[in-house]
């Protein structure tokens, strides 16, 4: 029964990847991105289609996301048996503790790209509000976090505000 867990753990896992790639395809050939093919391909790009290409993209990393830590947990578990005749809650501790540091890094990492993608898109089409600097590392590894709903919220209530 386990062994069939394990299965479906790592089926999951490849159809998440299977799908992030099926939506970077979608949005490739849908926005002409790709390559950078003859300027007649290109669509023009409103701030609907941005938010949908968002929350599709959120969707699929998160998808990506679950289907990785529960294929992470997988790998934990099958480390905990065969050690079972050693201190694994020591071990255990040490396995859970450099998951929790690589999760906050990658939300940091997460957190600091869409606040990248956002001022790049939003610089690029909306020229007469251009910033001088533009902070693209947190001081603070929280700090995107906190002020990128706060940005996507006031930008879906019709007003561009620079966050």
């Amino acid at each position: 029964m386990e062994e069939h867990e394990d299965v479906d753990v790592w089926s999951n896992f490849e159809k998440s990847v299977t799908y992030m790639k099926q939506v970077t395809a979608l949005y490739e050939s849908t926005f002409g991105c790709k390559g950078g093919g003859p300027s007649s391909s290109r669509k023009t790009v409103t701030k609907a289609h941005l938010d949908e290409a968002y929350n599709q993209a959120q969707q699929a990393l998160e998808l990506l996301a679950s289907n990785l830590l529960n294929a992470s947990m997988t790998i934990v578990s099958s480390i905990e048996k065969q050690v079972s005749g050693r201190d694994v809650e020591n071990e255990a501790d040490q396995l859970k503790h450099k998951v929790k540091t690589v999760r906050q890094t990658i939300r940091d990492r997460q957190a600091v790209l869409d606040h990248e993608a956002l001022s790049k898109f939003y610089s690029a089409h909306n020229p007469r509000h251009t910033r001088t600097s533009l902070q693209t590392t947190p001081q603070n590894p929280s700090q995107f976090e906190s002020e990128l709903p706060q940005c996507m919220l006031s930008s879906l209530l019709g007003g561009l505000i620079w966050c």
